[in-house]
């Protein structure tokens, strides 16, 4: 998946596991982290005689970690929908900060909201640590802002069925995009479903149950959008074979989303 939502996601199982007393990913060790030589925070407030006051920012995760707000009651991944006119989420996380937002969330006294913004500080780095990336607390979004929902039942269903119809269509128009989308129907049945998944170092033993798991690695396993090559690079001289693919394609793109947020935010064993 986008290497912005990855590390969105981590951040937010990393929090979930802090407040369980289960152990975690640390900086910069994480699969999260490997292209990033600095991941700092900025904005995180605190009451005090002003009535607020503003900390100072927080250079790594580990402190973001370590300085969670009093109260905190939990941690949950966030999705927004941008609704660009110009250019639709699925199409758009082919650019570095396209698709949809993704916020980690922290349920405290002071809720918080936090985005990150990627850039490249070090492009000829040796180790391949380009980016640099600054997460700004936006605080808790307005409750009517479109976010993604679902229960991990209606997730599991969801991706059974947009992943079977994607899986149909690539097959038939020799697409060439089966084995990741059989690898995402079969997690979903896996009692390993984690298993061959780069970032399966972000899941602590414990924190998520099995289902959870399940539907995790459905999502991020059949993850086949992006730029050149991607599933979003396809097209068809044939109206209708192209409306067919767009349909086809949103049901998947958003199945997924909700997939990973659901994942996520799942209950533990």
């Amino acid at each position: 998946m986008q290497g912005g939502m990855a590390q969105t996601i981590g951040l937010v199982l990393a929090a979930r596991a802090k407040l369980r007393g289960l152990p975690a990913p640390h900086w910069p060790d994480s699969s999260i982290y490997n292209f990033c030589n600095r991941v700092t925070f900025t904005g995180r407030t605190r009451p005090s005689a002003q009535p607020w006051r503003r900390d100072a920012p927080l250079p790594d995760p580990d402190a973001w970690l370590n300085s969670l707000p009093s109260g905190t009651t939990e941690a949950r991944l966030r999705v927004i929908r941008r609704n660009d006119p110009n250019i639709g989420d699925r199409m758009s996380v082919a650019f570095a900060g396209g698709g949809p937002v993704s916020v980690a969330e922290i349920l405290a006294d002071i809720p918080e909201g936090w985005i990150g913004r990627w850039e490249v500080t070090d492009r000829e780095a040796a180790d391949r640590r380009i980016w640099s990336v600054n997460y700004r607390n936006a605080g808790r979004a307005p409750p009517d802002i479109p976010e993604v929902t679902a229960t991990l039942v209606e997730a599991r269903s969801a991706l059974d069925s947009a992943l079977r119809e994607a899986a149909d269509f690539a097959q038939a128009q020799g697409m060439g995009f089966e084995s990741s989308i059989r690898a995402g129907l079969e997690a979903l049945d896996s009692p390993d479903p984690m298993a061959g998944y780069f970032h399966a170092d972000l899941f602590p033993e414990g924190l998520l149950s099995l289902e959870a798991r399940q539907v995790f690695a459905s999502a991020a396993k059949s993850w086949v959008f992006g730029g050149m090559g991607s599933w979003n690079d396809w097209g068809s001289s044939r109206e209708e074979d192209q409306r067919r693919y767009e349909a086809i394609s949103d049901r998947f793109f958003w199945a997924v989303i909700a997939g990973l947020v659901a994942g996520t935010n799942g209950g533990g064993s």
